[in-house]
């Protein structure tokens, strides 16, 4: 078995159901947008829901079949990050003048996380994504916007999903000035071993 896509699921000579699913996230981008420039919102953002909730599946079923792994979870990192620069061109497309109405918070939410990474990369020489908990939220806020702001028709869901990740990007870089780099770490003032 070789190949660049079958070595993305199969690790170890056995398939990966975790690692399929986390990849399809990832190739579901492309028809996201194709909808939405299509004019056809209401699909784009089903489709988008089956996208989303493939980051709860993955997990799920590398824990179900114990098949968790160090790859599965940068493949899962990549393609969140992947994932999480298409939903600012959703809303752009979705929403036309959102991102340029609301441009700062627009920049924090989008822009604090590439920030974070180079500052990790500059502190570390590591690109460290810290499993904090006000990362899991700020994650599971930054995936529901879209969702949120069909719903309710309240916009401000951008400010508080970028107030939330703006945060949370502090307390990790807090978390590794302080010397932390335990991955799995509660929160950024966790005790230091």
């Amino acid at each position: 078995m070789s190949g660049f896509p079958l070595a993305l699921v199969v690790e170890d000579g056995r398939f990966k159901p975790a690692n399929a699913v986390t990849l399809s996230r990832g190739l579901l981008i492309a028809p996201i947008f194709a909808l939405l420039w299509a004019g056809h919102s209401t699909l784009a953002l089903g489709l988008y829901g089956v996208a989303a909730a493939t980051d709860v599946a993955d997990g799920w079923l590398a824990r179900r079949f114990q098949q968790a792994s160090a790859f599965g979870a940068q493949l899962d990192a990549v393609v969140d990050n992947l994932f999480s620069v298409a939903i600012l061109g959703f809303l752009a497309l979705a929403y036309p003048g959102l991102v340029a109405r609301q441009w700062l918070a627009s920049a924090v939410l989008f822009g604090a996380p590439l920030v974070y990474l180079a500052i990790s990369w500059l502190l570390t020489r590591r690109v460290l994504m810290f499993h904090v908990w006000s990362a899991k939220v700020g994650a599971a806020l930054l995936f529901c916007l879209w969702p949120a702001i069909a719903v309710t028709g309240w916009q401000g869901w951008l400010w508080l999903s970028a107030g939330l990740v703006g945060l949370s990007r502090l307390e990790q870089v807090i978390l590794i000035a302080r010397g932390g780099r335990d991955l799995n770490a509660a929160h950024g003032f966790a005790r230091l071993p």
